[in-house]
């Protein structure tokens, strides 16, 4: 009965994780940030082409491998072609908040960055983004004719990846906008003002905010460690009497604790008293005044034998010898 129960949960599980590997899932650390189809005049590879390309954006605030992840292209009646990002390359590993682009020439053998698959800007193209575990993590969907030359489709907002939701737009350099911008290997935005610095300025010119906020951190946490300290210590000093009881037989209750305690805080009597006379002694001068005469008597007393005064002691004894 056990092994069958133990069956039919690891059966559930594998059909879970088969069906839960084409879902989408919003918290990934990686994401599609931006597509090209036709790239006419835009950036070029390393070789000095224009190829259409894929960036990935890193929204992890740490550096992640995407070694081993899978890019999958899907042109709308025509079977998926899927990219595996190969291991070994350090140009794989992503900083934190940053991007990597792999060229759409369907050339893999020229490196690392190109992948195996082309992009037909014509066709409706599926295009999804596969971790290691093989878990379905990102998709867009471009529609056929959306894109001209030299125009990308980019993500809105890295931060907003809820499926079905509108968070892509068309981008293209020529317009002039700068909000608009195709931007490989760089943010889809170009931002040049901090509008968090700018509203803290305006709404504390001087600074005092600033100050009073850090100053009452730093107490604030001063206090804390203060308080932490102070238990530490004496959750310390209740250990040491309870482990100095227990190792004398005795019964670390609390009954035992606070007479223990007690006996240690009392102080004997004689210790009172010698720092009482040695007190009285300094204050009121008292001692013993005496002449400086030493008077001895030596009549009647006949000097004591003293082996100091002994001849016998001064003459080089005989050797003894041994057979």
């Amino acid at each position: 009965m056990k092994k069958i129960n133990l069956g039919i949960i690891l059966s559930l599980a594998l059909v879970f994780s088969l069906s839960s590997c084409r879902e989408l899932s919003t918290s990934s650390k990686v994401l599609i940030n931006e597509v090209m189809m036709t790239n006419e005049t835009s950036a070029t590879d390393e070789y000095g082409d224009h190829n259409a390309w894929i960036e990935l954006f890193v929204k992890y605030y740490g550096p992640i491998d995407v070694a081993g992840y899978e890019i999958e292209v899907e042109p709308k009646g025509e079977p998926a072609v899927r990219y595996i990002i190969p291991k070994g390359d350090v140009i794989t590993k992503v900083a934190p908040r940053q991007h990597i682009v792999f060229w759409a020439d369907g050339q893999p053998n020229r490196g690392t960055l190109h992948a195996n698959f082309t992009l037909n800007p014509e066709k409706f193209t599926t295009i999804r983004l596969f971790n290691s575990n093989k878990d379905l993590i990102d998709q867009v969907e471009i529609e056929g004719g959306t894109l001209k030359a030299d125009q990308s489709y980019g993500r809105i907002d890295p931060n907003y990846t809820e499926l079905g939701k509108e968070n892509w737009q068309v981008k293209d350099s020529s317009d002039g906008n700068p909000d608009t911008y195709v931007t490989p290997g760089a943010a889809n935005r170009v931002i040049d003002q901090n509008a968090k610095q700018e509203n803290f300025a305006r709404q504390d010119p001087v600074g005092i905010g600033m100050a009073l906020t850090a100053m009452s951190v730093v107490f604030t946490c001063l206090i804390i460690l203060f308080v932490a300290f102070k238990l530490v210590g004496k959750f310390s000093i209740h250990m040491a009497q309870r482990n100095a009881i227990a190792a004398k037989g005795g019964n670390p209750d609390i009954a035992d604790m606070k007479e223990a305690t007690k006996k240690e805080n009392q102080t004997p009597g004689e210790v009172f008293a010698a720092i009482a006379l040695a007190l009285h002694e300094e204050m009121e001068d008292v001692h013993d005044t005496e002449e400086m005469v030493i008077t001895m008597n030596m009549e009647d007393q006949q000097p004591a034998a003293s082996p100091w005064s002994a001849k016998t002691l001064l003459m080089r004894h005989t050797p003894i010898r041994r057979r």
